[in-house]
């Protein structure tokens, strides 16, 4: 997996709420500090275990090269692992893609990554 990309879950209603002409800050963002992201090893886990309850999500795909000043690895709440979190609002710039996932037929997100 590519370690110059990131991903931000979030649901198209959160997308369209939070996405402010340019910048990105989910409501998470005003109480933690920071926005949740996950690496590509992270992704699938993360959807299953925050958005379970979802039939569909959206993942946004980030350069992470863009924000490399604004990014830190830090330990979970529940876990040993590390995950990236973005300490200031996500640029739409840094968005390379917009992928909607719909749930498989047993409620879970199947994320898969094929590398070139």
């Amino acid at each position: 997996m590519r370690d110059d990309l990131l991903f931000h879950i979030t649901t198209k209603d959160d997308w369209e709420k939070f996405n402010n002409g340019g910048k990105y800050e989910p409501e998470s963002f005003d109480s933690q500090g920071f926005i949740h992201c996950s690496t590509g090893e992270q992704v699938e886990a993360t959807a299953n275990k925050i958005f379970g309850d979802k039939d569909e999500i959206l993942l946004l795909v980030i350069d992470a090269t863009t924000l490399y000043d604004d990014i830190k690895y830090e330990k979970g709440e529940d876990t040993d692992k590390k995950f990236p979190h973005l300490y200031s609002p996500l640029s739409t710039n840094a968005i390379i893609d917009k992928i909607t996932i719909k749930a498989e037929d047993d409620g879970k997100f199947n994320i898969e990554f094929t590398t070139n």
